[in-house]
């Protein structure tokens, strides 16, 4: 995706909230983050290609409305729904990337001091890998998930290191497993200065980006080691279908008390319930998940895929 095609799909975002929605140009302009005669560009390329005809001739229509149908029945923030390409290996996760990048950039491209929390996962570090190089020195980056697994290696998926590269800006990362072997050990690692330092600078951040994993037998937790298969089996069993920051959540969104979640070292998600927290996360497997993060209340925005947004729509009730 070009940056005309991005544009492009901007444009049509705007079309269909202006000819469709009936929004005003103000209230496009908070919906996008864009400013007004920005919005007034966004339209005129919209009429310039053709894309306003009886219908916005565009596959983002759908998305819209489905956006549009999220946002309000879970109250967020913001909802985008990215087009998915089902014959396409990877589905729609490069337009993920890019629509989690638009986000993250207004925020980073301001020249205010920012604090920003991220999650882990292929979704936030692909994000981070599509955002453009800005120095920003004054700005701070934390992770809300442990580092490492059990066994030392470090976690593939943590974008703090890339987006802190990419800026000049200052790191800090959860010295951590994301499950510890004993709850005394876990009780242990939060006693230290240095745990305790990191997690009040990500009790400071402003908002924070994560993931959003499925518990099923190709659960990230799983196959990258966090959590053995006998405390996978014990998920399952408890029919947990995601976790949000190694969390594990029910379809209803509560967050499962067991062995392993007793275990955790990220910040309770109680403990964020004041910070906005957004998810990046799509595709069909992901959508049980996604849908319980949402009935649990924890998330402000979303980005995600059509395919994932039209299960959520259909038993949003």
């Amino acid at each position: 995706m070009d940056k005309f095609e991005v544009k492009l799909d901007q444009a049509a975002r705007a079309a269909w909230m202006s000819f469709v929605g009936g929004m005003t140009q103000d209230e496009i302009a908070q919906q996008l983050g864009v400013s007004r005669p920005g919005v007034q560009r966004l339209l005129a390329l919209a009429r310039q290609e053709g894309l306003i005809k009886v219908h916005i001739d565009h596959p983002v229509a759908a998305c819209m409305a489905m956006s549009s149908a999220i946002r309000q029945h879970f109250g967020l923030d913001f909802c985008d729904v990215v087009p998915a390409e089902p014959e396409a290996a990877d589905g729609a996760a490069h337009y993920l990337a890019v629509a989690g990048a638009e986000r993250v950039s207004r925020l980073v491209e301001r020249s205010e001091p920012l604090t920003l929390a991220l999650g882990t996962g292929r979704s936030i570090r692909a994000t981070v890998e599509a955002i453009s190089r800005v120095e920003r020195p004054q700005h701070r980056f934390v992770s809300l998930v442990g580092n490492v697994a059990r066994d030392g290696s470090s976690n593939r998926y943590d974008g703090v290191m890339v987006l802190a590269d990419k800026t000049g800006g200052e790191r800090f990362l959860l010295p951590a497993p994301v499950v510890a072997g004993t709850v005394a050990e876990k009780e242990a690692m939060q006693q230290q200065r240095l745990f305790q330092s990191v997690a009040e600078v990500a009790r400071q951040a402003e908002t924070a980006y994560i993931g959003i994993g499925k518990i099923d037998r190709q659960a990230t937790l799983f196959q990258d080691h966090f959590i053995s298969e006998g405390e996978l089996d014990e998920l399952l069993t408890l029919e947990a279908v995601g976790e949000l920051l190694g969390w594990p959540m029910n379809a209803r969104g509560e967050v499962i008390d067991c062995s392993t979640s007793r275990r955790i070292t990220s910040l309770p998600l109680e403990m964020l319930a004041d910070q906005p927290l957004v998810a990046l996360a799509g595709g069909r497997d992901k959508a049980p998940a996604i849908l319980a993060a949402l009935r649990g209340g924890w998330l402000k925005g979303l980005v995600t895929d059509e395919v994932a947004a039209r299960y959520i729509v259909e038993r949003a009730g």
